[in-house]
């Protein structure tokens, strides 16, 4: 057995590029049941965020794997082999855990350092380890993984005062908007993204947030800590145009909002942190509207790395120490193996 990743991220491509293969959850499990009723791939793990797709797998015979997936993908998308082909970046058994290694560790990040991919990580390795998709390799590469990002985290100071995606968001409209307290918000997606956006507007004490999302229960367990105003979902399409600043952080499948949206005559700040993205880019042509998507948040976040760009050589070399340890595992496993 070998290992291997299929993947693509914001370092490799634009956020627009990777739109057409984005696997929401209902996406991921979709998969995830082909694979687990296919021979070809015995273990598999599906790393997505904001800003990457990344199908790591075991397999006996990793060319065939990487066909499978690719023309499986093509399919459950509605896409051609040949676009989905040249978006997946291949990584073998060493460079794929390498790069594992430096995604959890938060150096292949958008956010230099910044914490929330560590949870990412866990999470979708609990999710895939819960559903019998993790074998012997992919759970040592995984825990090792996790270890490493807490490590990284503990004895470097790579997160010291680290951002999120959320907290560039914010930056990226105060640097935008120098009066937003004086304008009023919305913010359409209460996940964790969202969330992060509301609280942080709310600590900042913006005296006019809006906040909607499909599941109504998550919206009420905001109310019961904080005092906001909410907005149902199902006449987000016709109140939304008299915000003037938007956050969109939704899961969708095409854009939520579009030109016709909005008032034209009217200037709106708008953020799409969604993937697929959650916000017309037409939008982009309309006058006295700015939208910013997450790559556009990359020039707020490069600001933070190089404050921190000191740390890598520390981060680099803890990864070097546990690449080696992970290595000699799957060395000794294969010579038993052979043996046995």
């Amino acid at each position: 057995m070998a290992l291997g990743l299929l993947g693509v991220d914001h370092t490799q491509t634009a956020i627009k590029n990777i739109e057409p293969i984005f696997l929401n959850q209902d996406g991921k499990q979709l998969l995830y049941d082909q694979i687990r009723s296919s021979t070809i791939i015995e273990e598999c793990i599906i790393l997505t965020t904001c800003n990457r797709v990344e199908c790591y797998v075991v397999a006996s015979d990793l060319s065939a794997a990487k066909t499978w997936l690719i023309k499986t993908l093509a399919k459950q998308k509605k896409i051609s082999e040949t676009i989905v082909s040249s978006l997946l970046k291949y990584h073998k058994q060493e460079e794929a855990i390498h790069h594992l290694l430096d995604v959890v560790s938060g150096i292949q990040s958008m956010v230099f350092g910044e914490n929330e991919i560590l949870t990412q990580v866990k999470q979708t390795y609990d999710d895939a380890a819960k559903q019998g998709l993790t074998g012997a390799n992919l759970n040592k590469c995984f825990q090792a993984a996790i270890a490493v990002g807490k490590r990284v985290r503990s004895e470097t100071n790579i997160s010291r005062g680290a951002y999120s995606v959320s907290s560039i968001a914010i930056e990226a409209i105060r640097q935008t908007q120098l009066d937003y307290f004086s304008k009023s918000m919305c913010i359409v997606g209460m996940g964790t993204m969202g969330t992060r956006c509301f609280k942080k507007l709310y600590a900042l004490g913006h005296p006019d947030v809006s906040i909607c999302n499909r599941n109504k229960k998550v919206v009420d367990a905001l109310k019961q800590d904080h005092d906001v105003k909410t907005i149902a979902f199902e006449t987000i399409l016709d109140c939304i145009k008299h915000y003037e600043i938007i956050i969109c952080a939704t899961s969708v499948r095409e854009p939520l909002f579009y030109q016709k949206h909005f008032d034209p005559k009217k200037a709106y700040l708008m953020i799409d942190l969604g993937l697929p993205r959650n916000i017309d880019p037409d939008l982009e042509n309309q006058d006295k509207t700015t939208l910013i998507n997450v790559d556009g948040l990359k020039e707020v976040a490069n600001i933070n790395v190089k404050k921190k760009m000191g740390e890598l050589s520390k981060v680099t070399a803890i990864i070097e120490e546990e690449l080696s340890n992970i290595m000699k595992w799957f060395l000794y496993k294969q010579t038993h193996e052979s043996i046995t």
